[in-house]
């Protein structure tokens, strides 16, 4: 059984920063810590710089988490705000770059994710990929209320006009909101036929504290940190005195989630609805 000295706890204010052209780069998860699907960085781009990424063989998700005065993201010859909450995913082969205005940094959470194998994908095209932002992806509600979470990257969510958020596999990626006391059922997220290892799974705290509970033991999270599980490894996360942020990553997206505690609501979740009348929407996760 997987105990927490096995689950990486990475302190992103603590971790050494590498100086580069355009600002810093603080690896937070990759193969040092068991990693073998995903890679995850926290870029700092200083004012007036700008980050080109190109994404050759692999996927990435790159997102904003704080840009006070707006800079710039050039995606397909279309240039964005670079506001908190939005960002691009890269299909293997296409490129982006951020650009900081004068006055401010962008602080950017890069995540970076090997090409996922046909069995994985299960039949989707793997790309293009696309720009995103926090006004237009939709808000899932768990059963319980105490939890919202709006996806960059998951292929089973649908769009306002039924089309597919993500044509790939290879990521499921998104930002989660806890009320406070919320909480997760303990659960964990097994291997499947067409990936028996399961997913590389990580979350970051941007706001709040949180408490993770792996077998019998906890551990307290401070804002800006990482933790890494490993695959199949039994966990629940929740809010500590107050409501949490973070984001959330597997990689790749062919696991199992299997709920371990005897809570009726399990991992239901609903999209919001369109109106006050209007039904609540089961989000179908398969």
């Amino acid at each position: 059984m997987t105990s927490i000295k096995e689950v990486a706890i990475i302190n992103s204010n603590t971790v050494e920063a590498r100086a580069l052209s355009y600002g810093f780069e603080r690896a937070l998860c990759g193969p040092e810590i068991g990693s073998k699907t995903l890679s995850v960085y926290w870029r700092t781009v200083l004012p007036g710089q700008q980050f080109q990424l190109q994404a050759g063989e692999n996927y990435h998700l790159v997102y904003v988490i704080e840009d006070p005065t707006n800079g710039a993201l050039l995606y397909r010859d279309e240039a964005h705000d670079a506001q908190a909450g939005a960002g691009v995913l890269l299909a293997p082969g296409e490129s982006v770059e951020f650009q900081a205005s004068p006055q401010s940094n962008i602080d950017l959470l890069h995540m970076i994710v090997s090409k996922p194998p046909a069995e994985v994908e299960g039949g989707l095209p793997g790309g293009p990929g696309y720009y995103f932002d926090r006004q237009a992806l939709r808000v899932l509600k768990d059963a319980s209320g105490g939890r919202l979470r709006r996806f960059c990257a998951e292929s089973s969510v649908r769009l306002m006009d039924g089309t597919r958020l993500t044509p790939t596999n290879a990521i499921q990626a998104g930002e989660m909101h806890y009320v406070e006391g919320g909480s997760s059922p303990y659960h964990s997220h097994a291997g499947t036929s067409a990936n028996p290892r399961g997913a590389d799974h990580c979350y970051i705290t941007f706001n709040g504290r949180a408490l993770v509970e792996v077998e019998d033991s906890f551990r307290e999270i401070e804002v800006g940190t990482l933790v890494y599980l490993p695959p199949g490894a039994p966990h629940r996360l929740s809010a500590l005195d107050g409501p949490l942020d973070y984001f959330e990553v597997q990689a790749w997206r062919s696991f199992k989630t299997n709920i371990l505690s005897e809570e009726p609501l399990g991992l239901r979740w609903y999209y919001e609805p369109e109106s006050a009348d209007a039904d609540p929407i089961e989000w179908n996760q398969s």
